[in-house]
């Protein structure tokens, strides 16, 4: 009987060839574990808030989403809790901050705008003011006499001209030499000891030989010491204001018959 128990457990009653064997471990061999497995990577892309800054919506959702998610076994401390509360509050008051001095930028931005555009129509208005001062007084002008720098002279009928010089620093004989529009000398007159400074001469005063003739001439006025060479001095055109036109909104006045000269080159106003 104990014989027979034996022979069934030493030789099995059922097929081994075509199961597989597995190597088992020998004594004291050490066994191999296979590395720990990480949770699976979530399916979707993550994604991150794309703005520059964190508003209040998106802290709020932020704040919600952690309470829903915190472990109920370790939840939220109340100090965490309180601390993100002043947080949510600092955020608002930045916002707030940020949205009153976006206002007040606007705000200096359109006073600025204003103060521009009233400074351009107060430049404007006083241009045109000052045309229409310059433009009266330009008008008053005419039929009196007019000073320029120039070398203009002007004869009427009766022979009656008159000239303005400065001879600066020299002293000396003095002379006139007048000349025509063709450039040719017509007439010179001496007129005797001349001071430093400025002067002013009538020519019908002086004997022109021969006499001149009514119309417009060019003159220069020389000055020489102890019989010394002859040197010109700076001279003006003296004449008769005739007339006065506009030239880009500037007032042209008329000397004589045809000297134009703008306004602003007048250097006296005579009756």
């Amino acid at each position: 009987m104990i014989t027979a128990v034996r022979s069934m457990f030493s030789t099995p009653s059922y097929n081994t060839a075509d199961t597989p064997t597995t190597d088992v471990p020998k004594a004291g061999a050490p066994t191999e574990k296979e590395p720990p497995k990480a949770n699976p990577e979530p399916s979707g892309p993550r994604t991150l808030p794309t703005g520059g800054s964190m508003g209040r919506d998106e802290f709020l959702k932020m704040l919600v989403a952690q309470l829903k998610n915190q472990d109920p076994l370790n939840p939220m401390d109340g100090k965490d809790m309180a601390a993100q509360l002043a947080q949510f509050s600092t955020v608002e008051q930045l916002i707030a901050m940020n949205k009153s001095m976006d206002e007040t930028k606007a705000a200096q931005a359109a006073m600025t705008d204003a103060i521009t555009s009233l400074e351009e129509a107060q430049n404007e208005r006083a241009d045109e003011l000052a045309q229409l001062i310059e433009g009266q007084m330009a008008m008053a002008t005419v039929g009196k006499v007019g000073v320029t720098p120039g070398n203009n002279a002007f004869v009427d009928k009766d022979g009656n001209g008159e000239i303005l010089i400065d001879t600066a620093g020299r002293s000396g004989t003095g002379r006139i030499v007048m000349t025509n529009d063709k450039g040719e000398t017509v007439g010179m007159a001496l007129v005797g000891d001349i001071q430093a400074g400025q002067h002013s001469f009538k020519l019908a005063d002086y004997s022109w030989d021969p006499p001149l003739k009514p119309g417009s001439y060019t003159y220069k006025f020389q000055v020489a010491k102890d019989g010394g060479p002859w040197s010109d001095t700076t001279t003006y055109t003296a004449g008769r204001i005739t007339g006065m036109r506009y030239q880009d909104g500037n007032p042209i006045l008329t000397i004589g018959d045809k000297v134009q000269v703008p306004m602003s080159r007048l250097t006296q106003i005579r009756a």
